[in-house]
Parts: C-alpha cells; sequence; structure tokens
C-alpha cells in the first residue's frame, strides 16, 4: 500500500465509541472525525480528548494543566468529548455499524 492508495481510499468505515473511549482513544477516534464515508456508533466519549503537562512547583509537587486539545481535519475540537452520528443507549452498537457498513458496500 502507498501512502497516495490509503488517502484516497474511501471505504466506509464504522467508528464505535461510549464512555470508555477516553484520551487515547478519542484522539484515534478524532482522527477519522471529518472523513468522508465515516459514521461514529454508540454513546458520547470521556471528554479527555487533551494534553496534559506537569509543570513542578517548588514544594516538590507538579501542577498538571491542559496545554492542548485534539482537533479533527477541520479544525474542530472536542474539549467535552466525541458525540456518535448514531447515538445507541441500549442497542448494540456493532450490529448497527456492521448494517450500516455491509449497507455502504464494506
Amino acid at each position: 500500500w502507498s501512502i497516495s492508495r490509503l488517502s484516497s481510499d474511501m471505504r466506509p468505515v464504522a467508528v464505535l465509541i461510549g464512555p470508555g473511549t477516553a484520551s487515547s482513544g478519542e484522539a484515534v477516534a478524532v482522527a477519522f472525525r471529518g472523513r468522508a464515508n465515516t459514521r461514529f456508533f454508540g454513546q458520547p466519549t470521556a471528554g479527555v480528548a487533551t494534553a496534559n503537562r506537569g509543570f513542578p512547583l517548588p514544594d516538590g509537587s507538579a501542577l498538571m494543566l491542559t496545554t492542548a486539545a485534539f482537533l479533527d481535519r477541520n479544525g474542530t475540537v472536542y474539549p467535552e468529548g466525541i458525540d456518535p452520528d448514531v447515538r445507541m443507549d441500549e442497542e448494540d452498537p456493532a450490529a448497527a455499524a456492521e448494517a450500516w457498513l455491509r449497507s455502504h458496500g464494506g
């Protein structure tokens, strides 16, 4: 696979997210946000799509501060998590994602 082949591949992608999707998981989800032919299924993510940095204090403790937030390919920031396109509270998001993929040639 070449980079140009990967970037032009518009096969459907279903992304499963939920409250357990946090931090680096949200970074992966954000990487797919804004991609054509992509849908998110499940529940909103944990809302910690940020980068944090520790600042040492004179007494030996440290102060952790959010210094950056993840943004998608369109420049949208997700300070409170990522909402799914198809919210599913009780239903099986994997089954819904599979059905969507099948209906879109995936």
